[in-house]
C-alpha cells in the first residue's frame, strides 16, 4: 500500500540520517582525540567541532589536526580561531 511504502521510506532515510550522523561524530572524535595530544582543549573548541555535521568539512578539520603543531596552528588552519 501506499502507507507501507511511504512507512518504509521514512524509515530508510532515518536510518541514512543516523547512518551519517554516527559518521560525522566518529569523524569529530578523532578530530579532538589529535588535538588532545597537542595541548589541553577549550570546552568551546571541544563543543564547536562536537556539533560540527558536515562530513566534508570534519574530514579536512581531521587533516588540519594531523598536521597541526598546536591547537593555535589548528584554528588558524581551519579558521577557528578563539577570542
Amino acid at each position: 500500500s501506499s502507507f507501507e511504502r511511504l512507512l518504509n521510506k521514512e524509515k530508510a532515510d532515518g536510518r541514512a540520517e543516523g547512518w551519517k550522523d554516527g559518521r560525522a561524530k566518529g569523524k569529530a572524535e578523532a578530530v579532538i582525540e589529535l588535538l588532545e595530544d597537542l595541548g589541553d582543549l577549550s570546552d568551546s573548541l571541544k563543543a564547536c567541532i562536537m556539533e560540527q555535521t558536515d562530513l566534508e568539512l570534519l574530514k579536512k578539520w581531521h587533516k588540519a589536526a594531523a598536521k597541526a603543531k598546536s591547537i593555535e596552528e589548528f584554528e588558524q588552519a581551519v579558521g577557528l580561531v578563539q577570542v
